[in-house]
């Protein structure tokens, strides 16, 4: 388990954006048990969650997606911390050296800024 966070940034959502995950079972991802989610921050290397599907003391490793500007990112992911929140939970999981999903999140997060960036200019202007 990794506890002391080692990427250079965390990017935080004013809206959460909206994913879906499948638990993985004896090596396979079991898609007849699909959810919803709502991504709250993300970096390079993992994600901070939240849903009302308790996944139990010892979650199974996870499919994820989720669009963060025009692509689907497609990640698998460890589960390394949960706690209660709300009325579900919220989960830190990991991306274990998954270099093109790296890449891929810093490019869907830079397009995402600067269209947020020239959104809130224009906002501004009016």
């Amino acid at each position: 388990m990794i506890f002391k966070r080692q990427e250079g940034f965390r990017f935080k959502f004013e809206e959460p954006v909206q994913i879906t995950f499948a638990v993985y079972e004896n090596g396979r991802v079991n898609h007849g048990q699909t959810a919803m989610a709502e991504l709250l921050d993300i970096s390079p290397r993992g994600l901070k969650m939240y849903t009302e599907v308790d996944l139990g003391v010892n979650p199974p490793p996870l499919d994820i997606h989720f669009v963060l500007d025009t692509q689907e990112v497609r990640a698998y992911g460890e589960v390394i911390w949960s706690r209660p929140f709300g009325s579900g939970k919220q989960y830190g999981v990991y991306f274990n050296d998954q270099g093109r999903v790296e890449e891929l999140i810093v490019d869907e997060l830079k397009l995402r800024r600067k269209k947020e960036a020239a959104e809130a200019k224009k906002q501004s202007q009016y």
